[in-house]
């Protein structure tokens, strides 16, 4: 269960949908539910939630013992109920429910079909097609600084119209606390950009072009942040290898991030009457995502130890 915490968290979208967009006070209330669920290929636990419209704020407006099952790769999956306590109780003080199986992950491009069967005996239904595989432009060693640039410049080729992607660039590095080596990382912005005197870091948004373009000015102020306010460098050990990867969202997500402006944060979906829903008999979001690391980002050894740092040297 401390695994699922921690899927939750990361992963879970929080769906509410409120009676100010259903209640009609001249006409009859009825009742809405809203799912989402967003299949994970880079993982076998995968998570959803399920709320209900209404008329007055209940206790809570979660949906427990309905029957939720996915239909994959030649498999029926069927989700189990659980909860967990709120990290934020001023709303709601029971536990946070939600629905999980720890059965599967989605490979590319295959057909993914939803039926929920709620506790009144409605149903709702949903379908969608996983992204393709992402496959690199450069396949070879890209080195961090790069050569008569000032860019790290990485792309992909394109898959469907229509495909948005999210990007992620990680420095992995060891700290030494007191005599004791602890594993950190440090996520990379884009760049930085002056606010009131202020740098602010600007990370990916999910966009539907195949290429992300960071300035090196940016990893060079995310590496001294990484030892700001301490003086001994010697502290800190750099990784060679850099952490990236690529993160391709289906179409209904997709259109999902599309009708939100762009954005996305999968910690809080909001699904109401004016968003995309692709869940028929009710509201919600269900789709996929897929997950490519770019494995050829290399530190060059002389650019770390310029900030006074180690460096640790992988094959």
């Amino acid at each position: 269960m401390k695994k699922i915490k921690l899927i939750l968290f990361s992963i879970i979208l929080l769906t509410l949908i409120s009676c100010d967009e259903d209640f009609n006070s001249y006409g009859e209330y009825q009742e809405k539910f809203a799912f989402t669920c967003i299949l994970k290929n880079d993982d076998n636990i995968q998570t959803a939630t399920l709320f209900k419209s209404y008329l007055t704020p209940p206790a809570d407006p979660s949906v427990i013992g309905a029957d939720i099952r996915i239909w994959y790769n030649d498999s029926v999956f069927i989700f189990r109920d659980s909860s967990i306590a709120r990290t934020d109780s001023s709303r709601y003080a029971t536990p946070f429910s939600f629905y999980y199986s720890d059965q599967f992950s989605v490979d590319y491009n295959k057909s993914i079909e939803l039926e929920v069967l709620l506790p009144n005996g409605k149903r709702l239904r949903s379908y969608s097609v996983t992204p393709r595989k992402i496959n690199f432009d450069n396949e070879s060693e890209v080195l961090v600084p790069p050569v008569s640039t000032n860019i790290i410049q990485i792309s992909w080729d394109a898959l469907e119209t229509g495909i948005y992607f999210s990007s992620n660039f990680t420095i992995r590095y060891r700290q030494n606390v007191n005599g004791e080596v602890i594993e950190k990382t440090k996520i990379v912005p884009l760049r930085y950009v002056e606010q009131n005197g202020e740098l602010i870091p600007i990370f990916p948004s999910p966009i539907a072009a195949p290429i992300v373009i960071y300035q090196l000015d940016a990893v060079s102020k995310a590496l001294e942040e990484i030892s700001a306010g301490d003086s001994d460098k010697g502290n800190y050990s750099i990784y060679q290898k850099i952490s990236f990867s690529t993160t391709a969202f289906d179409l209904p997500v997709s259109k999902y991030i599309s009708s939100t402006g762009g954005s996305f944060d999968d910690l809080t979906v909001s699904v109401n009457v004016a968003d995309y829903s692709n869940v028929e008999g009710g509201f919600g979001l269900f789709g996929s995502y897929s997950k490519r690391e770019y494995t050829r980002l290399r530190f060059v050894q002389e650019y770390i130890e310029s900030f006074g740092y180690n460096f640790i040297a992988e094959n």
